[in-house]
């Protein structure tokens, strides 16, 4: 085979496979928060699967029942979330979250808003997110203490669900 015939062989591999990149979304809060959100292509190799397709058996991606998924492999995985308010950003615990994103907007007008919070100041924050969709919905709560930030909540229970989905903005304690 010559050279030039490889070449263009090799080209034409790279055209034809789906090259799945990672999805940014970025959006500022109604409080004036900056927010980032990665979410990437699930990968098996990067993680230890176990019955994700028997639905006789729990699914447990690096031992733990996973939050975004019913009995089948994750097309995704949220890699980051970070929040930036007065030149000060934290980075949130994303761990054990799939197919939480996709392409979906801040919020859908009149319907729903999907994540929310403020910052108090640069020091102390608390959001709230809701994430994937359907039967597999989940959320997630974050607080951030004197600028340490820890996860508070993540269940996919349904009054909790419906909670944050009519409360994404945290209450004001004064």
């Amino acid at each position: 085979m010559s050279r030039l015939t490889i070449t263009f062989a090799a080209l034409l591999g790279m055209f034809m496979c789906p090259i799945v990149f990672a999805e940014t979304a970025t959006f500022t809060l109604p409080s004036g928060v900056a927010v980032r959100i990665i979410e990437a292509p699930f990968k098996t190799s990067k993680f230890k699967v176990q019955n994700c397709t028997d639905e006789e058996m729990p699914c447990l991606i690096n031992g733990r029942v996973p939050f975004g998924i019913g009995h089948a492999v994750p097309r995704t995985y949220l890699k980051s979330i970070t929040v930036s308010f007065e030149k000060r950003s934290y980075s949130l615990d994303v761990s054990n979250m799939y197919n939480a994103w996709g392409n979906r907007p801040l919020e859908v007008k009149g319907v729903v808003r999907y994540f929310g919070g403020r910052c108090f100041d640069a020091m102390n924050c608390h959001f709230r997110g809701l994430f994937a969709d359907a039967g597999a919905s989940f959320v997630a709560e974050w607080h951030i203490v004197e600028g340490v930030s820890s996860r508070t909540v993540l269940t996919a229970s349904d009054d909790v669900v419906n909670l944050f989905m009519e409360n994404i903005d945290p209450p004001v304690l004064e």
